[in-house]
Formats: structure tokens, sequence, C-alpha cells
């Protein structure tokens, strides 16, 4: 369980966000990235699912979806410019959580994943401002960095949790957790396998509903992405963050 640092209910506070609100606001992307995939089916439809060699599909790419077209490309935007600095609190208060828990010989470790899952959230907001209509080089490295970070995050994120705490998970809470963690890493690996298989096999062979097949695996990735991080609402038991004197502080 994760021990606030301060007594904050007896220092002066500027503002409160109840817990569930912040977890709420790290879901943001969830919601806009299902908005935009259903108003690009809706209204850009043939556009968004157009390719070099013409072949019919139904499923739009996720870069397509949320970069090429309005009022898509605003929506995901604003989702993840507004959103980005709680998220990144929200990894200091991981970092946090995991120093109490984990193993002092593994603080490296810590360390080194808490780095990449930092690294995940820049890249984030990196592939999120240059879009591939915009800068294809630029979105092509936030993208493969975003993958490279989060893969190896929630990899040593699951195993750290599972093998290397001071004590073994006792609580619901806390078996639930390492399990969902587990699943999410999984289904993140194996969906962006077949993503990169039905990729390179449209590019190849170029066959009907090919290339939507790899729209649609790069839909569970961001899922299984998204859900993953949201499995910190069982490792951090505060109700409410506030905004102090002090800083941003959790309790």
């Amino acid at each position: 369980m994760y021990l606030p640092l301060y007594n904050v209910s007896e220092r002066k506070y500027f503002i409160r966000l109840p817990a569930k609100l912040c977890f709420y606001t790290v879901s943001v992307p969830l919601f806009a990235f299902v908005t935009c995939v259903f108003i690009t089916m809706y209204k850009d439809f043939e556009n968004a699912n157009s390719t070099h060699c013409k072949v019919p599909n139904i499923f739009p790419s996720i870069s397509a979806s949320i970069g090429n077209y309005e009022p898509q490309s605003s929506i995901w935007k604003i989702a993840i410019y507004s959103h980005s600095p709680l998220r990144l609190y929200i990894v200091y208060l991981r970092w946090k959580f995991y120093q109490s828990v984990i193993r002092e010989d593994f603080i490296i470790v810590v360390n080194l994943a808490v780095f990449l899952n930092i690294i995940e959230n820049l890249s984030l907001i990196g592939l999120t401002h240059w879009t591939s209509s915009v800068n294809y080089p630029l979105h092509e490295k936030c993208f493969k960095t975003f993958i490279g970070c989060s893969v190896f995050y929630m990899l040593f994120a699951c195993i750290l949790l599972t093998k290397y705490r001071r004590r073994p998970p006792v609580t619901h809470k806390e078996k639930y957790s390492v399990k969902l963690k587990w699943r999410a890493f999984v289904v993140n690996i194996t969906s962006f396998t077949f993503a990169a298989y039905f990729f390179l096999r449209h590019n190849r062979l170029c066959e009907p509903y090919v290339y939507s097949m790899f729209g649609f695996s790069e839909y569970i990735v961001v899922i299984s992405n998204i859900a993953f991080h949201l499995t910190t609402v069982y490792d951090l038991q505060f109700k409410y963050i506030y905004w102090t004197t002090q800083g941003l502080v959790a309790e």
C-alpha cells in the first residue's frame, strides 16, 4: 500500500481532487480514441480506408483515425495534452509505490522501469503532436519509442511485482492487480505481434481486409496498454490529491 509522504490533512491546500476523478482523467485517452475511431468510420470511411493498392477495408488505422481528419485530430490532441500532467504525476506516485514494496536490491530495476514509463508518456505526446500526415519520420520514431518503452515497462513491472516484492501479495487487491497486469501485458504483446504480421502481409500481398486486421490489432494494443495503466487504481490506495504550498500531495 502506498503511504503518503505528508499529513496533508493538517496543511492548507488550494485544490483537492478525488482519487476516482484522477483515474477517470487518466482513462480520457480511451474515450477519445473510441470517439475518434467511430467518427472516422462514419464521416471519413472511404478516405481513411484507402490504401496504395486500392483493396477494400473496413477498419481505419489508428494514425488515420486520430491524426488525419478533423475534428478527430483536435479531440485526440486535447485529450492527450490535457491529461498528460496528471498522468506524469501518477508515474511519480507509482515510483514511490514501487520503492515501498519492491526489495531494495532491485531499486535500480525499479528506476529503469519508471524511466521507461516517463519516456513512454513523452513519446505519446510526441506522436500526438507530430501526426503521420504532418511529419511521418518523427511520428514513426515517437511511435516506435512508445511501443518499445511501453512493452519493457510492463514486463519489468509485472516481474518486479510478482517475484521481487518485500513480501508476497496477500490482499485480494494486490493479487488481482498483478493478475490484471499480466493479462494486459500478454494481450498487448500478442496484439502487437498480429499487427506487425498483418502490416507486413498487407505491404507484400495487398489482400482485401488485411490492412483492416492490422488496424483492429492496433486498437487492441492501445486498449490493453490503457488497461495496464488503469490497474494503478489497485496499487495506489489514496483518497485525494491535494495541490498545496508543498506541491501536489496524495493522501
